[in-house]
Formats: structure tokens, C-alpha cells, sequence
């Protein structure tokens, strides 16, 4: 027993009293094995960082050993932002201050390797201190007698509790007091300790120098965060005429401020090297706001390739495909989850007990949003399947209308009335949709029906110019056309006329259908045939006087549309459609509702 006291007392007779010494010595490895041993280490690597960080050193490779083989002595598990190296600085400073404190006789009971085995200790508490060293029991360090968790996590009240103590040593300065008020590796310490005595002094938990500098940081990144988001409109407006493509401007923006607020971190916690609550509340805030811009720049990248495979996928048309929207939001919702739990994790908080809890509760919230989820895979498939798509015209049950998006949830149809409807996925999933947008070509079929006073050879005339018109039209297939005389009705004789356009847009369908319907009732005007009506009518129009005038007027009009080659069909000249835009007074000039 005399004999471990004594090697005991030489280990720390050597630490207290000959560390300085060993700044320059070779590099070492902390010995965890035992609470003496441990101590040893931590007042040995301790000695040689401070000694390097009060003479602006901590860049060279002896200070760097020094520091990770003080941690290698520290359960900083508890310890939020424990990647900073201001963060840790401050708790060796604290766990060294109070060490300093504490008598040798204390330090000198610390139980070696022998005692351990002996007694088979797993933890030991300095006197009457909450100061303790334990044997990790799992992960990376175990069986080694770290400074506990808890022991780190209360350094800053013990060292409160344990200020007005004398050293027990030789008498030295407070390296805690003079750790609040010196700068970081990135500013010159000899800069700072030049300033007005006032700039040095503490007000509040932080000097005067550091509050100012502070504010200068967080003014200037406010002013450059402003700056980058103008400067990334204005990009889009540059670069508008150029495409889709060119439209990042908001994703510059976001990078830029990223990267600002990381360099106004690395301010703060290389340079200003902000300590306590301050520095927590500071890093918590920097680290949300970046964790903030982070995500937004994550769901705006997410959009942008969800906007330019839409824009691709539909031909260069602006067309709004909700599902892609909303997929491209929850991967991009998944990315920035999973950032998150990094973002936990970095900031020195556990995850367990979070993702034990939605464990517990996932069977729940999956029965309850069943009905959700038959919508959601409703919706996918129907967007998978391809049957329909994005502002195509469906038939759906015995109704009309366009698709305008299909969502997770749901699909929205513009019927024709222009009336918004909404159908759950799992209901729309099992209708009968006929795709109208996706006939390859257009049936059109009508029937011509003739005055009974044609004759017979005027009749076969008729049917021959109309099957030839058909044929020689360069919008109707050559095979099927059918020109036919189908029977007699009660005031009528009844011609079948059916072909095939090929087209597919319905309004295309509608322009074609317009010509050919002229050019028939052109072919019945040729062969000195009319069309025929009810039986009342036909005999009321034999005494009726044709209004000659008129129909000289008409036929006028018509040929000076063709002598000016304005011929109105298939529809007006976009020049004239925007001159004549909205030229009628609607209310009338005189209408009691129209505002004067």
C-alpha cells in the first residue's frame, strides 16, 4: 500500500509541478487504464495545450496532440456542439481549474491499475466533488475511466462553486477568467489585449469587445444575406429569355447564404470564440438557420428537375404536373429528415428515444391514414400506368372533362361547364376512363338529308363529288370513306357521309370537320339539290320571298376575304384576334353598374 501512495504521489509530483516543461517534449497517448493513470494523462496533455493556446500556438502539431489526448480522457456524449473546438477548450479549462483546486492528497488517492483489480472499482469520486471518473462499459471507449458524462455536462457550476478556493499549488492566474476574454485562433491576442481597458472587461458573460463584434458579424451577414437573394432575381431576369434552364438564380442565392453563414460561424468560433450560454444559444441559432437554408435549397433543387422534366415531357409547354411536384417534395422532405437526424446528432443530442417513440406509435398512424395510402398508391399508379395525363380530355363514367392534375390525394377534372371536380385516386383508379386525347385519328359522320323533289341523277352526282371530296382531302385517311344513300326518312332522303381525320387535337378535329361541311354543302348547291326540313317548313318556303339582297351582300363579303386573303377559316389571323380583343364596352356606357 506505502508503495502505490508513493508512485502515486511521484506521478502527480511530476504533473503539477513539471508539465510546463514538457511543451516541447515528444508527442504522447493518454493512458485510460486506471483513475490515476487518467489523471495523469489529462494533467500532462492539459499543461501542454495551455501552455500552446497562451502563447498563440494551437496550430502546431504538439498543441494538437495535446488536445485530442485531453479528449481521449472526456465523456463528452452530453456535451452540445462537442465537434467545436471552442466548446471543448472551455471544458478542459474548467476541468483544469477545478483540479488545480482540489488538494494533492485527494489527486493522490486516485486508485491505479492494482487497487482497480483489487477492489474492482468501475467508478471513483474526488472527496467530497461530484468529480468522477468511470469505466465505460460500451462503444468505441470501453473499459477505459474517462471523465464521466455527467461530471463534464456540470463543469461550469462546479467551477462557479469552486472559484473562491485557493490553488493548491503554486499560485497562477485564472486561465478560465483569462480563456472569456481572449480571441480565437483566427484574430491576434495581443490585438485584443491592446484595446481600451473597457473593451476587455466583462459585461454580462462577455467582454465588451466580443458583444461588439458579435453585432458587427450578425449586421454584416443580415446585409449579404439581403444582397445574395436580390442579386439571384436579378440573375432570372437576366437570364429569362434563355430558358428554364437558366432560371437559377434562387439556387445561387441559397448557396451563397450557406456559405455565408458558415463563415460567419467559423467567425464566431475561431475568432470571436464566444464561451457559455451565449456561444449555445449562438450555435443553435446558426445551426438552425443553416439547417433553414439548407432545406429550402434541397426542396428548390428538387423542384427545379421536377419543373424541367416536366417542361421536356410536354414539349416545352408550362403545364402544372402535381404528382411530380408533390414526389419531388417528399424526396426532397426525406433528404433534409435525414439531414436532420445528422444535424441531432451534431448538436450532441441522442435520437433513441425519438425514433423509439415513432416505432411505438408508426402501427397507429399507418391504420389511421389507411384510406390516405389507398390514395396515394392509387395515384401513383395512375401516373405510372401513363393512361392519362396532364390536360388531356377524358371521358370518366358518362362525363367529359380535362385532366388538370393528379395529385396524391386526389385528381382534379375541368368538365365542360368549367366547373372544378374533385375524385379520390381510389375511386378514379377504378373507373372507365376513354382517353380522347390519345386517338391516333377522329371519326366524323353525319347525315345529309335532301329535299324528296332531287332526282335520281342529280342524286348519284352528289355522292360521287362527296366521296371524291373526301379523297382528295389531305386531312382524311384514304380508307375507310363511306359516301351512301341510306334510306328515306318522312320529309327526306338520307345520305350517310363518314371518314377519318387524322388528328387528335379536338379543336383541330373541329376546324376540319367545319371545311369539309362547307365544301358538302357546296357539292348540294352545285348539282341544283337543298337541304331539306320538315314537311310544314318545306311548304311555308315555296311562298316565301327570298331576300335576294342579303344573299348578294353575303356573297361579297366572302369574296373580298379571299381577295385580301383573309379568309376567316380555319379560324381569324392571330394579328386580328389582338387587335380585336376586348373592343366591345362591357357594361354598356350607359349601364347603371358601370362605374364612372
Amino acid at each position: 500500500m506505502l508503495t502505490r501512495l508513493i508512485y502515486s504521489f511521484l506521478i502527480l509530483i511530476l504533473v503539477v509541478f513539471s508539465g510546463l516543461g514538457r511543451a516541447n517534449d515528444s508527442l504522447i497517448l493518454a493512458d485510460t487504464s486506471s483513475p490515476a493513470r487518467t489523471l495523469s494523462s489529462f494533467m500532462s496533455a492539459s499543461d501542454v495545450l495551455i501552455s500552446h493556446w497562451q502563447d498563440e500556438n494551437l496550430h502546431q502539431l504538439q498543441a494538437q496532440n495535446a488536445y485530442s489526448q485531453a479528449i481521449r480522457t472526456m465523456d463528452l456524449s452530453l456535451v452540445p456542439n462537442r465537434s467545436r473546438k471552442v466548446v471543448v477548450m472551455e471544458r478542459i479549462i474548467l476541468l483544469r481549474e477545478i483540479l488545480d483546486r482540489i488538494d494533492l492528497d485527494v489527486l493522490m488517492r486516485a486508485p491505479d491499475i492494482e487497487e482497480i483489480q483489487e477492489r474492482e472499482l468501475r467508478h471513483w469520486r474526488f472527496a467530497n466533488t461530484d468529480i468522477a471518473l468511470a469505466l465505460q462499459s460500451y462503444g468505441d471507449k470501453t473499459d477505459q475511466f474517462l471523465f464521466s458524462s455527467t461530471t463534464i455536462q456540470m463543469l461550469p457550476r462546479w467551477y462557479r462553486t469552486m472559484e473562491p478556493f485557493k490553488y493548491s499549488g503554486e499560485a497562477r492566474v485564472d486561465y478560465y477568467q483569462e480563456f472569456l476574454t481572449s480571441p480565437g485562433p483566427l484574430f491576434s491576442k495581443q490585438f485584443i489585449q491592446s484595446l481600451p481597458e473597457r473593451f476587455n472587461q466583462l459585461h454580462g458573460p462577455l467582454p465588451l469587445w466580443q458583444w461588439i463584434a458579435l453585432a458587427m458579424v450578425i449586421s454584416v451577414c443580415k446585409i449579404l444575406i439581403s444582397l445574395s437573394f436580390k442579386l439571384g432575381k436579378r440573375w432570372n431576369e437576366r437570364w429569362e429569355n434563355r430558358g428554364l434552364k437558366w432560371r437559377i438564380g434562387q439556387l445561387l442565392a441559397l448557396i451563397g447564404v450557406v456559405f455565408l453563414l458558415l463563415i460567419a460561424r467559423r467567425l464566431i468560433d475561431d475568432g470571436i470564440w464566444v464561451t457559455g450560454s451565449v456561444y449555445q444559444f449562438l450555435s443553435t441559432s446558426f445551426l438552425l438557420a443553416q439547417f433553414f437554408f439548407v432545406s429550402w435549397f434541397i426542396l428548390a433543387i428538387f423542384n427545379y428537375f421536377a419543373e424541367i422534366y416536366v417542361f421536356k415531357k410536354h414539349k416545352g409547354k408550362h403545364v402544372e404536373s402535381s404528382l411530380i411536384t408533390v414526389l419531388s417534395r417528399i424526396f426532397g422532405g426525406l433528404t433534409i429528415a435525414i439531414l436532420g437526424i445528422y444535424v441531432i446528432e451534431f448538436m450532441g443530442f441522442s435520437i433513441s428515444p425519438i425514433l423509439a417513440g415513432l416505432g411505438v406509435g408508426g402501427l397507429a398512424v399507418a391504420l389511421a391514414i389507411r384510406p390516405v395510402l389507398e390514395n396515394v398508391i392509387n395515384g401513383l399508379t395512375l401516373y405510372a400506368d401513363g393512361g392519362i395525363k396532364i390536360g388531356e380530355l377524358c371521358r370518366y363514367g358518362s362525363k367529359l372533362g380535362t385532366i388538370e392534375s393528379i395529385g396524391l390525394r386526389s385528381t382534379r377534372i375541368r368538365t365542360l361547364e368549367r366547373s372544378l371536380i374533385t375524385i379520390p385516386n381510389s375511386e378514379f383508379a377504378n373507373m372507365e376512363i376513354d382517353n380522347l386525347e390519345r386517338r391516333d385519328k377522329r371519326r366524323m359522320e353525319h347525315i345529309l338529308r335532301l329535299r324528296p323533289e332531287v332526282t335520281l341523277d342529280q342524286l348519284r352526282v352528289l355522292i360521287v363529288n362527296i366521296r371524291r371530296l373526301l379523297i382528295q382531302h389531305p386531312m382524311f385517311e384514304e380508307d375507310p370513306v363511306r359516301v351512301r344513300l341510306v334510306g328515306m326518312g318522312d320529309y327526306s332522303i338520307n345520305l350517310s357521309m363518314m371518314g377519318y381525320i387524322s388528328c387528335r387535337d379536338n379543336e383541330e378535329f373541329m376546324a376540319v370537320q367545319e371545311d369539309v361541311l362547307f365544301s358538302a354543302l357546296a357539292q348540294v348547291e352545285s348539282v341544283g339539290a337543298k337541304t331539306a326540313y320538315s314537311t310544314e317548313y318545306q311548304f311555308v318556303d315555296r311562298h316565301t320571298n327570298e331576300n335576294l339582297e342579303q344573299k348578294l351582300r353575303a356573297a361579297q363579303a366572302v369574296a373580298q376575304w379571299h381577295e385580301k386573303q383573309a379568309f376567316p377559316f380555319p379560324d381569324f389571323s392571330y394579328e386580328y384576334k389582338y387587335e380585336m380583343k376586348d373592343t366591345i364596352m362591357y357594361p354598356a356606357k350607359t349601364s347603371a353598374v358601370r362605374q364612372r
